[in-house]
């Protein structure tokens, strides 16, 4: 049995689009402390991880565990239908094996979408310590991946003392981007090194992911050559994280 309610469909709205940036089926694990999921791409490149806690909806109500799996484009193309001043229900048919959103506002429009077969394995959260850690204007960050873009299809990040650096090159030319925790209103709010730290990262990835956040400020993390880690809060008590492995520079074999 489960059930509940959120008054916000821009909120559901940020949680569909943000996982529709790697996915393409959406396996939601739900229980009575509220609803999670972990997934890789189908690349195993990246991972998302989505946490939200049961407080975020109005109402809530779960007895057991379940496993929801759904289409993302079938879960993209409703929220597409949801207008801003209604709200949002949710329940599991377990008779039917359907999932239903219904929208409540002028009028009562319900959803129900076939529910697909689970992955057997579950996710693991990778074990990761992050020599650097930066939180900023999340606003910065996306105009850093564009900037970058324009000349590279890929971004070096390195961090040291109060500094995080974006940079790339290609044919075209270069980019950098600098930011630094000083000045009157820095857009770097603060910065944590442990050691000189620098990475290469996919630029398609992080486009996508940059083009879905809704935050005001976001949390990035990572390791010289290890994976990436970026997170930023939804509906503010919870939280949706994406797992980015690096880019590894080939050298030339040497004769």
């Amino acid at each position: 049995m489960f059930h509940a309610t959120l008054d916000s469909t821009k909120t559901w709205k940020q949680i569909i689009d943000s996982l529709a940036t790697l996915l393409t089926e959406a396996h939601f694990r739900v229980s009575e402390s509220g609803i999670s999921l972990r997934q890789l791409d189908s690349s195993k490149a990246a991972m998302v991880d989505l946490a939200l806690p049961s407080d975020i909806f109005q109402e809530y109500s779960c007895k057991g565990e379940h496993d929801i799996c759904l289409g993302i484009d079938e879960l993209t193309k409703i929220s597409k239908r949801m207008a801003g001043d209604e709200h949002l229900e949710f329940n599991l048919d377990e008779e039917e094996n359907r999932f239903e959103i219904k929208m409540v506002g002028q009028a009562d429009r319900m959803f129900k979408l076939q529910l697909l077969r689970p992955p057997e394995d579950q996710t693991k959260k990778p074990g990761i310590e992050f020599e650097a850690k930066a939180e900023m204007l999340a606003d910065t960050f996306k105009q850093a991946i564009k900037d970058i873009a324009v000349v590279s299809s890929h971004v070096k990040i390195s961090a040291e003392s109060d500094k995080l650096t974006f940079s790339g090159e290609g044919d075209t030319g270069e980019a950098n981007v600098s930011l630094t925790t000083k000045g009157d209103a820095p857009a770097l709010f603060q910065l944590e090194v442990s050691g000189k730290s620098v990475a290469m990262y996919a630029l398609n990835y992080l486009t996508e992911i940059s083009k879905a956040i809704a935050s005001d400020s976001l949390m990035l993390q990572f390791t010289s050559n290890k994976p990436l880690l970026l997170e930023y809060s939804i509906a503010e008590a919870g939280s949706i994280s994406f797992v980015l492995a690096p880019r590894v520079e080939r050298r030339a074999d040497r004769g």
